[in-house]
């Protein structure tokens, strides 16, 4: 492949996390303490942001709804115009890596008042830092366009607040966070081995759909980004289970798909599915992270969607992350381009 700055951003992400993890369970772990503190108290949670931000926040959740405390994922244009007294019931995590966000922005004075605002962001001099009565500072490298490095770093301290809101302790989640960056190298050099045969499966793809369940949707969600942001290759997310109904009358031998099948509870379930479309006529993929413990999977399985849009974009002659009409900030809700 070649040398490109988002090809350099995922092949740093090891480093990257293992920075995150040691900043949040060193000198940043008052942070998460204050905030973990606030979820326990109102005993409910809302996390919310906007693309990969929102994203990233899937696996926590789950990781709450699964041991006790309740937790949703609402976008924050949605909390702002139509559930903001919803969002009211309880903890509202904002996340914005640039704290700049314009949906976060009009949300957080809106509810800073009334509620216990966590804000998690990577940029300690911003808007969400300065305004959120409780702030995590994610502690990421940066990435030029595309988020990478600070998906992965907003996942992991996602899942710590999520941990540390459930009292779990600290050296349990330093041994996964470390299990986790070994996993990455091994994935990354992989997929890059791999990248050939990712392009000629999607090269002729008029739509790809990616279709997965449980935690995996934040890989769902953010493949499907990263494919339309990326290579400017239409893309669809979906549950594996919303699929099914309805939606698989597009299958046919133009078919794309791709299956995540790393969550145990449904992984035979998902293995199915994509035989079941093979059997069809499709062409489908399956990403799985493997040895990688519970519920960090999505941090891995995204590996593959990564590298396969970077080697995608440098096929049809794009640099991955040269935009033509977003911005790395998105400070309008109306127009495109350059503030």
């Amino acid at each position: 492949m070649k040398p490109t700055v988002l090809l350099d951003n995922i092949r740093n992400q090891p480093r990257s996390l293992r920075g995150v993890a040691a900043y949040h369970l060193g000198d940043g772990q008052s942070e998460l303490r204050a905030a973990a503190a606030a979820i326990r108290t109102a005993g409910r949670v809302v996390f919310t942001g906007m693309g990969s931000s929102l994203f990233a926040a899937i696996p926590a959740a789950d990781y709450l709804n699964a041991h006790g405390i309740e937790a949703r994922v609402v976008e924050a244009s949605e909390v702002l115009y139509f559930g903001r007294a919803q969002a009211l019931a309880g903890a509202l995590v904002l996340v914005s890596r640039s704290g700049e966000t314009v949906e976060i922005s009009k949300l957080l004075p809106a509810v800073s008042n009334s509620q216990a605002t966590i804000g998690v962001t990577n940029v300690s001099g911003s808007f969400l830092a300065s305004q959120a009565r409780h702030t995590i500072n994610l502690n990421s490298e940066s990435d030029r366009m595309v988020a990478v490095q600070t998906y992965t770093g907003t996942m992991a301290v996602l899942l710590l607040l999520a941990a540390t809101a459930l009292e779990e302790p600290a050296p349990k989640w330093r041994a996964m966070l470390d299990d986790a960056a070994e996993a990455l190298s091994e994935a990354i050099d992989g997929a890059i081995a791999a990248s050939e045969d990712w392009n000629e499966f999607l090269a002729d793809a008029g739509v790809v759909y990616l279709l997965g369940r449980g935690p995996s949707l934040a890989s769902v969600h953010e493949g499907a980004l990263l494919l339309n942001e990326a290579s400017r290759t239409p893309s669809v997310a979906m549950s594996a289970a919303q699929f099914r109904h309805g939606p698989v009358e597009v299958v046919d031998e133009r078919f794309r798909g791709i299956v995540f099948a790393s969550q145990e509870a449904t992984r035979e379930l998902d293995l199915a599915l994509a035989r079941d479309l093979v059997s069809l006529g499709g062409k489908v993929r399956v990403c799985q992270s493997r040895g990688v413990p519970s519920p960090l999977e999505p941090m891995i399985e995204i590996v593959a969607l990564q590298v396969a849009a970077c080697r995608l974009a440098e096929a049809k002659g794009i640099d991955p992350g040269d935009f033509r009409h977003a911005t790395l900030v998105t400070r309008a809700e109306t127009g495109f381009g350059a503030p």
